[in-house]
């Protein structure tokens, strides 16, 4: 009885030590608590040369000083333990004040918060928040992002956040070897309903992923991940980003 007993405890013992290791897939080199967006990015095959965090959420329909623009900031730096780079800019005009403060985390990320504040003709006011962020590594990605949500959720409330991994391929990318790189990312992230197209230099699908978080609703669709590319005819290269839920807008 006493042997039984011992085997249990044996068992238990190397139960939790493995439930408790950093498991990495054996499909993937993308540790399994890492985004999952990396993982369809090593699908890609690519070198990761760009990772970035960007999130952009209206706080209210009021009109804000600067002044009161630094409380949401200094607030935000503390919750962050922000390391500034420089003195904040900070403006204020008659119908528009804004507020920009860079900094560090830890020298593994650099840092950009903007708060901005206008108001039109008719007095109607809207104030926002917007966060910038460049991990250095990719093993930074989600811890980064966790930090993000501790430090601003509390000060302005649930804050969407939209990431992107980028890479360049030397020359000009086919319609078909883009398909190809596309799909296979779509793959590794169990992506349904692709849908998208190309346009001689550009192309750009877009799918959902029940392994990412948030959505965005285009035209009836439910969507949380995007592959794009373009060709830059002056660099004769190939530029590629997967993003979740979308791609950046300037792309």
């Amino acid at each position: 009885m006493i042997r039984s007993f011992l085997r249990k405890i044996l068992f238990s013992i190397c139960f939790l030590f493995l439930f408790t290791m950093r498991y990495v897939d054996q499909t993937f080199s993308v540790a399994i608590n890492d985004h999952p967006l990396l993982a369809g990015w090593e699908g890609i095959g690519v070198p990761l040369t760009e990772i970035q965090i960007e999130g952009w959420k209206k706080l209210n329909s009021e009109f804000m000083a600067s002044a009161d623009l630094m409380k949401i900031a200094g607030n935000v730096q503390q919750r962050l333990k922000l390391k500034r780079a420089a003195p904040p800019l900070i403006g204020d005009e008659l119908d528009f004040s804004y507020l920009t403060l860079e900094g560090n985390l830890e020298d593994q990320a650099t840092v950009v918060i903007t708060l901005q504040s206008i108001r039109d003709d008719a007095n109607l006011a809207e104030s926002f928040c917007g966060v910038i962020v460049l991990p250095e590594t990719k093993e930074m990605l989600t811890e980064t992002i966790l930090r993000l949500k501790r430090a601003l959720e509390p000060v302005v409330g649930e804050f969407p956040l939209a990431i992107m991994l980028g890479g360049v391929m030397p020359g000009k990318l086919t319609e078909g070897e883009a398909y190809q790189l596309m799909k296979k990312a779509f793959q590794r992230l169990q992506a349904t309903g692709g849908n998208g197209g190309v346009d001689l230099t550009y192309g750009r699908w877009s799918a959902w992923s029940n392994l990412l978080e948030g959505k965005v609703v285009r035209e009836g669709r439910k969507i949380n991940l995007e592959f794009g590319y373009r060709y830059v005819e002056t660099e004769n290269l190939t530029r590629i980003i997967l993003a979740s839920p979308v791609l950046p807008g300037y792309f």
